[in-house]
């Protein structure tokens, strides 16, 4: 069943890299555009540098590595997810999602996975490398172990961010045309795009539990840079529950939906 889906997403990505190949200038203007969003989001940081020397427990070159990070979960999330979350309102209203359940394929990995955003390839080579580079300028001695279970911790931070996205998109099915559902999932990711250590009392606790965006970017951060610790249990918890009740919003969905042809 995984090799199925492995072969079906492969197929995915050669149709849409063939897709996006059409358009060349979508790369570079795509790139374009991420650098100045992340452009804005830097200097933004380095107006508040300008008048502190850190940010809770985070250093200013902790901060800059979390940055780097929030930006690769945004490109891997986009990468993977970003085409398709917002789909659903659209499947919905106009009744495509009938198409799709006639598929001989399981509904929510198909709608799940279905287009992949090639375009941003570029973007998550360019800052791996610049990860790698500035982890190694913060403390050359971070090894293997730190990477390893920063690649996990930075996994199911972004299974939580595509859970809690995917679960506000499927409100179409309850409240037809949803269309302030992509307001609502870019205000929710904000959060996971600050650092935890700007937080403190109730509101930490919230986004650590929630609406576990800290678990997003700033955990893994945490791992890379100082190691795990009891909350790398916690995420793996977290992102188990959100997987199990996706599943559940989708499936109590699709008996709510109504059919195009009905």
């Amino acid at each position: 069943m995984v090799l199925r889906a492995v072969k079906l997403w492969m197929a995915f990505f050669r149709n849409c890299l063939s897709r996006d190949m059409e358009y060349k200038m979508n790369f570079i203007l795509n790139l374009f555009i991420d650098a100045i969003f992340y452009g804005s989001y830097f200097f933004l940081f380095s107006v508040i540098f300008s008048y502190v020397d850190g940010l809770g427990d985070f250093s200013k070159d902790a901060v800059i590595i979390f940055l780097i990070i929030s930006y690769l979960t945004d490109t891997v999330f986009v990468f993977f997810f970003g085409a398709n979350t917002f789909q659903v309102n659209r499947m919905v209203v106009r009744g495509d999602l009938d198409f799709l359940l006639l598929k001989p394929v399981n509904s929510l990995f198909f709608i799940s996975f279905r287009y992949v955003s090639t375009y941003t390839l570029i973007s998550l080579l360019l800052l791996s490398g610049l990860l790698i580079n500035m982890t190694y300028a913060f403390d050359s001695s971070i090894g293997i172990y730190n990477y390893t279970l920063f690649f996990i911790s930075f996994m199911m931070g972004i299974l939580i961010l595509y859970c809690m996205e995917f679960m506000v998109s499927c409100l179409v099915f309850w409240y037809k045309n949803f269309s302030v559902g992509g307001w609502l999932c870019n205000e929710i990711s904000k959060y996971s795009r600050r650092p935890d250590s700007i937080y403190s009392g109730f509101a930490r606790k919230v986004l650590f539990s929630f609406i576990p965006m800290a678990l997003v970017s700033s955990f893994p951060t945490r791992v890379l840079l100082f190691g795990p610790d009891y909350r790398l249990i916690l995420q793996f918890f977290v992102a188990s529950i959100a997987i199990l009740i996706t599943i559940f919003v989708w499936n109590r969905g699709l008996i709510k939906y109504d059919s195009a042809s009905s």
